[in-house]
């Protein structure tokens, strides 16, 4: 809708503007949660950095895997906010953060679980700079729900395509999908550390693949009809059964505790 803003007399564009903001408030957020969480400032710091480019790195890999295409004419190497998946930024960012838990003797659920808001807030205000810039839109379509990007328009302006906003349904639904998230996440007693992080993943990626249908993809057919859904489905059945594995040895651990004590 709105690809460049004006802010302060300057010219910006309104995709790396918000995506520079989600990355500000990602790493905000998660410092402010681990030094709430008494982790020391220079942990923090050895987390923040590898993340940042663990995620880079893993969202451009994954995107020359998914669309090679598009590295004709954009190096693999430039250091933009362009060419990213963002699977495979949080892949990525998965790992860096398991590597630095193993380092430094941190439980590794316990980390994740304080990743999932920051990684929400991130990926939501990320949408609202795809969303004015018009790129990661929905098809063409004549429900209530469309809109017209300028892009779409005729010369004349006479003609009109709208499109379904798919990065506002994205924004819209990684942050309701965080609700069911806190809540177990404030119920950590009653469940394994780590529910959270695993219930939120398995809902983000339900919601991925429920909009998957509605989005206009540049990858190769095969990417958006089989890869995709068939990604998507097993990581929620991976996550799933992680979640279920961990709440069943947790379960068992109470009852052999109060068997021992009776």
């Amino acid at each position: 809708m709105k690809p460049f803003l004006i802010i302060f007399g300057q010219t910006v564009s309104s995709y790396r503007l918000f995506a520079v903001l989600a990355v500000i408030f990602g790493v905000i957020t998660l410092s402010l949660l681990l030094y709430r969480n008494k982790i020391g400032i220079y942990k923090v710091i050895a987390l923040i950095i590898p993340l940042l480019v663990f995620f880079f790195t893993g969202a451009r890999l994954f995107n020359l895997f998914l669309n090679p295409k598009a590295y004709e004419t954009v190096s693999v190497f430039k250091l933009e906010f362009v060419g990213l998946s963002i699977f495979g930024g949080l892949i990525g960012a998965v790992f860096a953060v398991i590597l630095w838990c193993i380092i430094f003797h941190i439980p590794v659920w316990r980390i994740l679980d304080l990743c999932i808001i920051p990684a929400a807030g991130s990926f939501a205000i990320a949408r609202i700079g795809c969303f004015l810039n018009g790129c990661c839109s929905g098809k063409f379509s004549d429900s209530i729900f469309a809109i017209v990007y300028p892009k779409f328009q005729d010369v004349q302006g006479l003609q009109a395509y709208p499109v379904l906003p798919t990065q506002l349904f994205e924004m819209f639904f990684a942050l309701i999908v965080l609700i069911p998230a806190i809540i177990v996440l404030v119920k950590k007693n009653r469940l394994p550390e780590g529910s959270a992080f695993l219930i939120y993943a398995s809902l983000f990626c339900a919601m991925r693949l429920i909009i998957l249908p509605l989005r206009r993809l540049p990858y190769e057919p095969w990417i958006k009809l089989y890869f995709y859904p068939a990604f998507y489905i097993i990581l929620i059945i991976t996550l799933l059964a992680i979640f279920s594995i961990r709440y069943y040895m947790k379960v068992k651990g109470k009852v052999e505790n109060n068997e021992v004590k009776s």
